[in-house]
């Protein structure tokens, strides 16, 4: 039975086939596609893994600041607690890099990150506690939902106002949803194309076959052909790109379909773009160089820093503004705020072009660009400068006035 199968004469262009996206998969694959995926399984895809490396590196290398706006003036404050908590070490096993690092891979693999406010009895911020999201769920204690987290060691209760709690896009206003769930069938197939050319491959990229023996065989014989052929076939193995030679009463025909015939290569290229897509990272960032150039890979990071990181800067500011300050505090002008100048620093010639641009409009002292470049203030160099020609604009401006 199982050879009728093998050799029946099944093709989807036949109208009496039915065609589905099940059924041409498993014409192809021989075998039905994965449409269950972990956060585990889906990291073993190198695209998934690319893009949540991306994407979680982007959001922890920003620095971190803690802020007051006071009139129209704006500090930074170092000497405040959630400065150093924020900028420096949350906690007692991470970094602020790690911490932000973690959670943002997290809400990207997960749908929710979570981080636990532990506070003192009067409500200063103590550290920030990084909470595994697969041990907390949102539950409702009466009229209000509290954070239940089942640790190893520790059960909590947490109240909404102790918890940071970054979502992902999805249908609750509660509670993200993962974009591995969301997409599994998208990157099921890639893991499925992975196995499959794990499997080719692995079988010294030799296709299956049958091998039929044109004369009678005696047992003694048979056992004597499989043995000849085992060797033959471990020799294969151990010989990458060498021909097997066979008597002329033996005959051997490939079952599966060959990778050029799968189109499996351009298959696995496209599923890349497609997770690269469904993540918002541009196709350079995860090393897929086939269509960038020098021109738009630029262009490219721009609009990478402004559609794919600036949305989870803004979620993160927002819920760390509203969670880690007081009443008081936000009234008195506190707020945290990410620093993009790291990330979209250009190269010296660029750097240099915008600095001499700024400093000859007015708008930007000397002792200001050497601050941006890390460089020590020089005595001096605090003064405004303006150019020749704004000046001697300034200075017609200001005579027409007197004139009238």
């Amino acid at each position: 039975m199982i050879f009728d199968k093998l050799f029946s004469t099944r093709s989807l262009e036949n109208p009496a086939v039915p065609l589905s996206a099940e059924s041409a998969y498993e014409e192809i694959f021989g075998m039905q596609p994965t449409k269950s995926v972990s956060p585990d399984l889906a990291m073993k895809l190198s695209a998934v893994y690319a893009c949540v490396y991306v994407l979680s590196s982007s959001v922890a290398q920003l620095p971190l600041h803690v802020k007051c706006k006071s009139g129209d003036k704006v500090e930074t404050v170092k000497d405040h607690p959630a400065y150093y908590l924020l900028h420096d070490s949350p906690n007692a096993w991470q970094t602020s890099y790690k911490l932000r690092e973690y959670a943002q891979s997290s809400v990207l693999l997960y749908g929710n990150a979570y981080i636990h406010i532990v506070r003192d009895k009067n409500g200063g911020v103590v550290s920030l506690e990084s909470l595994e999201p697969w041990k907390v769920q949102l539950l409702k204690n009466g009229s209000r939902y509290v954070y239940a987290y089942y640790g190893d060691d520790k059960t909590m209760s947490l109240s909404p106002d102790d918890v940071l709690h970054i979502k992902s896009l999805g249908p609750s206003i509660k509670t993200g949803k993962s974009v591995i769930q969301t997409h599994a069938e998208t990157i099921g197939l890639g893991l499925d194309a992975r196995k499959f050319a794990s499997g080719f491959f692995g079988g010294n990229a030799r296709p299956a076959g049958i091998l039929s023996v044109k004369t009678p065989l005696n047992s003694n014989a048979w056992e004597n052909f499989k043995k000849m052929w085992q060797t033959a076939q471990e020799k294969l193995r151990s010989e990458e790109n060498k021909t097997i030679l066979l008597p002329a009463e033996l005959d051997y025909k490939a079952l599966t379909v060959s990778p050029v015939d799968t189109e499996l290569l351009s298959m696995m290229k496209l599923n890349r773009s497609e997770i690269a897509g469904i993540f918002n990272v541009p196709a350079h960032m995860i090393n897929d160089l086939e269509k960038a150039t020098f021109s738009n890979i630029s262009e490219q990071t721009i609009q990478f820093i402004r559609f794919s990181v600036m949305p989870w800067v803004v979620n993160w500011e927002q819920e760390l503004n509203r969670k880690i300050f007081t009443d008081a505090e936000r009234k008195a002008g506190y707020f945290v705020k990410f620093n993009l100048a790291g990330i979209m620093r250009g190269t010296a010639g660029e750097r240099a072009t915008f600095y001499h641009a700024a400093i000859t409009d007015g708008w930007m002292s000397r002792n200001e660009a050497r601050q941006l470049e890390d460089m020590n203030p020089v005595e001096g160099l605090d003064e405004m400068l303006v150019s020749v020609n704004a000046a001697k604009q300034a200075n017609n401006k200001q005579t027409e006035n007197t004139n009238e």
